[in-house]
């Protein structure tokens, strides 16, 4: 089964352990809309006993993004063993989609809060690895997120080009390459 498999591999089922920040999150990301635009005011104005401080408050936001990946890797995983095909390429899509999330967040400073930017989870750094293939595995599930969410057609599971396991398979790679991108490049702490 594949959760056997998973509770060995500490990269993903692992929830990290966040820091403790004293700003509400999604204060922060109203307040402050694109967090690299806001360090390098603070670095001209020679502000720079503030930037710990903001530092970690990224570093915190971008793994909130992960531990909710990791949320929906684990749902998709029980929506698996439990033969509902469906959930499983939601799931895994949401995990893949908000490790996305957390990447972009941390490279280029802002994301959408509304979630309208699922077509934007493809859209990975020039350095992230092996992004060319990566990019295309995420739009591949995103594809397959919205005809198991929205086509109810009796031919619907045909025109899948993944299965349900490939799915997750993908997902737990794409995830755990995010987590070991942001810990390497960022020090994002997990």
């Amino acid at each position: 089964m594949i959760i056997d498999a998973i509770h060995d591999d500490p990269r993903v089922m692992q929830m990290p352990t966040l820091p403790t920040s004293p700003t509400d999150e999604r204060r922060f990301l109203k307040s402050i809309r694109n967090h690299a635009e806001f360090r390098r005011t603070l670095t001209d104005l020679s502000m720079l006993n503030d930037l710990p401080s903001f530092d970690n408050q990224v570093l915190t936001i971008t793994a909130c993004w992960m531990k909710l990946g990791d949320e929906h890797l684990a749902d998709a995983i029980a929506a698996h063993n439990a033969g509902c095909d469906r959930a499983t390429f939601s799931r895994a899509y949401y995990a893949v989609y908000n490790a996305s999330k957390a990447v972009r967040y941390q490279v280029n400073g802002v994301v959408s809060l509304k979630g309208d930017d699922h077509q934007r989870a493809p859209e990975l750094p020039d350095d992230f690895p092996d992004v060319d293939r990566w990019s295309k595995a995420v739009a591949a599930l995103y594809e397959h997120r919205l005809r198991a969410d929205y086509d109810n057609w009796s031919n619907t599971a045909s025109e899948n080009a993944l299965s349900p396991n490939d799915c997750i398979s993908q997902a737990q790679a794409f995830v755990a390459e995010c987590r070991q991108y942001l810990f390497d490049k960022f020090g994002v702490p997990f």
